[in-house]
Parts: C-alpha cells; sequence; structure tokens
C-alpha cells in the first residue's frame, strides 16, 4: 500500500499488555501522524516503556497490533526498518569499544548513514573519539546514543527518556538537532520524557498515558490557548460542569475547577450556562500535566 501523506506514520489499534496482575496498555488506541514530533507523558509506571517497546519488537503484546507506514510490524521491509532510528532508556553498553569503533559499527548496518553528519554531532559535543565508552560520563554516552540513533537520516525516531542524564547545554543543544532533523527530513519523533519544560520547547502534539490508554493527544498549542485554571464566584452543582472541566473545588467565597481538554465553549457562554462569573488563568504545560495526572474523581 502506498502511504500518502495523510496515512498515519505510527497507528496503535486497540493494544492490551498485562504483567502478573497489572494491566499496563487496556485498549489502547492512537495515530501518530507525519512530520509529528508527539511527547509521550505519564507517570512512572504508566506502561510509557512498554508501549516503545512495543513498537520495536521489543515487546510482545497481549493483544492488539502496531502498524508502522501502514505495515505490520512483521511485514516491515528491510529499508524500512533502516529508516527507524531508536535511543532506548537503558546504558549503552559496548563499554569495551572506542567511540569511533561503536559509529563505525552501527553505521555499516544502515544504507542512510551519514558519517560527516555523526563527525560534527561528535564534534559539537566534545566526545573524545579515541575514548572508550566505559569511561565516558552518563550524559555522553546518552547522547552517543542519540548521535548513532539520527545519524541514520531516520524518517521515524524513537526516544525513551534520552535526555535524563544530559546537563542543560546538551539538552538544548539536542532538542535543537530534532527540530533541525524535521524541518530537513521530515522525521516523525516519538519522545517520551519526564522534563516538560523540553517538550515545551519542541513537541507539536502531547499524548498522556494514564490507565493504561491515551486519554489526552493534543496538538501543544491547543493545550497552550484552551486550556485553564477557572475560578467561580459561587458555588457550581457537579452535575452542571461539563466533562472538560475536572478537579472541582469549593471554596469559601466560591469555587474553581481546571479547564483541561479545548472546548469550542468560549468563557463567556460558559459563564451564562453556568450563571456565574469565571476568572481564567491559562495553564503552563506542566501545570496542566499536574491536573490531568492528579486528577480527582468526585
Amino acid at each position: 500500500m502506498t502511504q500518502t501523506t495523510d496515512s498515519p506514520v505510527v497507528s496503535f489499534d486497540k493494544l492490551n499488555k498485562s504483567y502478573k496482575d497489572k494491566q499496563v496498555l487496556r485498549n489502547l488506541q492512537a495515530q501518530i501522524m507525519p512530520g509529528q514530533i508527539v511527547g509521550l507523558v505519564g507517570r512512572n509506571g504508566a506502561g510509557k516503556t512498554t508501549l516503545i517497546e512495543s513498537i520495536m519488537g521489543l515487546k510482545e503484546l497481549d493483544s492488539g497490533s502496531i502498524s508502522v507506514w501502514q505495515q505490520s510490524l512483521g511485514k516491515l521491509s528491510d529499508s524500512q526498518k533502516q529508516r527507524i532510528g531508536f535511543v532506548p532508556q537503558d546504558n549503552i553498553g559496548f563499554e569495551w569499544m572506542k567511540v569511533a569503533d561503536y559509529l563505525s559499527y552501527f553505521g555499516g548496518f544502515f544504507d542512510g548513514w551519514d558519517e560527516q553528519y555523526a563527525d560534527s554531532l561528535i564534534s559539537k559535543w566534545k566526545i573524545d573519539k579515541k575514548a572508550r565508552i566505559a569511561n565516558l560520563s552518563g550524559g555522553q554516552q546518552q547522547i552517543l546514543q542519540v548521535i548513532q540513533a539520527i545519524s541514520i537520516q531516520p524518517k521515524l525516531l524513537i526516544l525513551d527518556e534520552p535526555v535524563a542524564h544530559l546537563d542543560p547545554n546538551m539538552r538544548r543543544q539536542f532538542l535543537a538537532e530534532l527540530v533541525e532533523l524535521t524541518c530537513e527530513l521530515g522525521t516523525t519523533i516519538l519522545f517520551s520524557t519526564h522534563i516538560i519544560s523540553d517538550l515545551e520547547r519542541i513537541a507539536s502534539h502531547i499524548a498522556l498515558l494514564n490507565n493504561g490508554c491515551i486519554e489526552y493527544f493534543y496538538e501543544l498549542e491547543d493545550i497552550k490557548q484552551h486550556t485553564a485554571h477557572l475560578l467561580f464566584d459561587k458555588p457550581i452543582e457537579n452535575q452542571n460542569l461539563p466533562p472538560y472541566l475536572i478537579n472541582y473545588t469549593q471554596l469559601a467565597n466560591g469555587s474553581k475547577a481546571t479547564q483541561v481538554r479545548p472546548s469550542s465553549t468560549s468563557i463567556e457562554e460558559l459563564e451564562t450556562k453556568l450563571n456565574t462569573n469565571i476568572t481564567a488563568t491559562p495553564l503552563s504545560l506542566e501545570d496542566w500535566y499536574l491536573e490531568v495526572t492528579n486528577e480527582k474523581h468526585n
């Protein structure tokens, strides 16, 4: 089947995965479209690494299917597999190798390997090509994996907590490379991280994994422009609150809730519907994340 610009790069169809008594993925469904930079967020243990490793064929699902470029994982051609870059959460391994040997070894597996680009990144991030991997810092080992993954000129790049050990300067350089990669190659990126401020710099979309499924999947700009803390000048009956408002709390002189989903209803229309005055304060991405991951169920 020929892929069009409207065809998803990655599709998840009713994914289920359990570990003993804990169901980590529950009928998970989502699509990632070409050129998107999707920030995958969620609490520890939410299943982000399981989802990412399932895409790479490293975890076997209980049920459901994943397709990449409209092909099931088992039917991807070798040339398609070569266009997928992957940076796992775990350490690099290959500690006995020197940096230059490591890059030369892995570069040999990929037709799209750009040795000149890899060398430029090694120089930019001040990594000694003659050093053994075992003697690199944790951050340098992590960035070396990133260099290997993006130097294959991937069309799909999957990153599982790739910046946990990087200092702020290295993180900023790394994020800039991701943006450049997307602009130059049209690379689609799935990027799991706990550093919300990084996603605010580069993500086009945010996907929240919670209760085994993608509960929220929105454009970052929609979250920034259409979510807010709402302060009401009186208590509101719970049954009157629209479903896009969560964490309702009564106060001594009114009440409050948080709008966490974009809505076509304006604040003025909501004031009329609830018969109250509303003060709206926009949310940062980090505020939004904290609200949705600490949702109260009244």
